[in-house]
């Protein structure tokens, strides 16, 4: 005899479903157990397991997203995807020919006309949002260089930098110039990576040491770890105690740009009015010159592609703080 289900009410349960397929196949596993015996009947029983699989899915695919959510309680697919996506880190890795050094821009061909713009010291109250904004206003992607007390205090401002697409690079916990021994070097640096993963769920491999010192211990031990250190090219110089006017700002990365270069700037440490209103000033400049904005990691992967070699570092000037 042969049973046809037919399905008419949309709002069937699964626990009506199962009851039905276990009905329609209770007598047939039964039947099949006096019949066959070892390897084959486990290979039968497995092929009218995916049959009632099958004819499951079939009658499922007739009710609605909404109606399956309200009688099963499971989670609608985008919300499932984005939960898991979530608990997935999000990782900036360095391409191979840039681990383990030390850069302070790249080369590029005349044609390839790019330049990163970056931030240091943030996350901050007000100046990392006023940045925020007017990158966002330009469509403009850029790398912050996080240090790992001022996340932890502020996360949700870190939180709204990756939010708008940004890169999170780690800048040290302390922001500290010291000379340290390997073990501080080392917690300096890996602690600010637990806070940005706990706080931000990233990894990063890229770093910026603090005021830009090469030899005090923290370069050793990121190099050590393949991580690329990125200096700068083109100094802002907006940390200076005595805080530079926009205008100033805006002069002083203009006459220093150049294709493959980084220009460092500051969001956090400190007010940095200033800075955020050069920032669209800078792009628009920039932009007329021919420039195109990406991300450090852009960067070294544009440079890895066409198999430019980093420009070596030199000594390090330390003009900021």
């Amino acid at each position: 005899m042969v049973t046809i289900i037919s399905i008419t009410n949309p709002s069937l349960t699964i626990l009506q479903i199962s009851g039905v397929a276990k009905l329609a196949t209770g007598d047939y596993f039964d039947r099949t157990k006096q019949l066959l015996s070892g390897k084959i009947l486990w290979f039968a029983i497995a092929a009218t397991s995916c049959a009632v699989v099958v004819l499951l899915h079939t009658m499922l695919s007739r009710i609605s997203a909404d109606a399956l959510v309200a009688t099963t309680g499971i989670a609608k697919t985008a919300d499932l995807t984005s939960a898991i996506a979530n608990r997935v880190p999000l990782n900036f890795d360095v391409p191979k020919n840039f681990q383990a050094k030390t850069i302070k821009n790249v080369s590029v061909p005349v044609s390839e006309k790019v330049i990163a713009l970056t931030f240091d010291d943030g996350p901050w109250p007000e100046t990392t949002e006023q940045i925020l904004a007017a990158l966002k206003q330009e469509d403009v992607k850029a790398t912050f260089y996080m240090v790992g007390q001022p996340l932890k205090s502020f996360p949700e401002i870190g939180k709204k930098v990756l939010a708008d697409g940004h890169v999170i690079a780690n800048h040290t916990l302390h922001h500290w110039y010291k000379q340290m021994s390997p073990l501080v070097a080392q917690r300096e640096i890996e602690d600010t990576a637990k806070i940005i993963k706990e706080v931000l769920n990233v990894e990063t491999d890229y770093f910026r040491p603090p005021g830009g010192v090469l030899t005090n211990g923290l370069v050793a031990y990121a190099e050590k770890h393949n991580q690329s250190v990125n200096m700068w090219s083109v100094d802002s110089g907006d940390s200076h105690p005595k805080r530079p006017s926009s205008e100033a700002i805006l002069k002083t990365i203009i006459a220093g740009a150049t294709p493959g270069g980084i220009v460092l700037m500051h969001d956090g440490g400190g007010s940095h009015g200033n800075t955020a209103k050069a920032v669209p000033q800078i792009i628009a400049k920039l932009r007329a010159q021919g420039y195109k904005f990406v991300t450090v990691p852009e960067l070294l992967e544009l440079s890895s592609s066409l198999a430019q070699p980093p420009t070596a570092q030199g000594s390090p000037t330390h003009t900021h703080t």
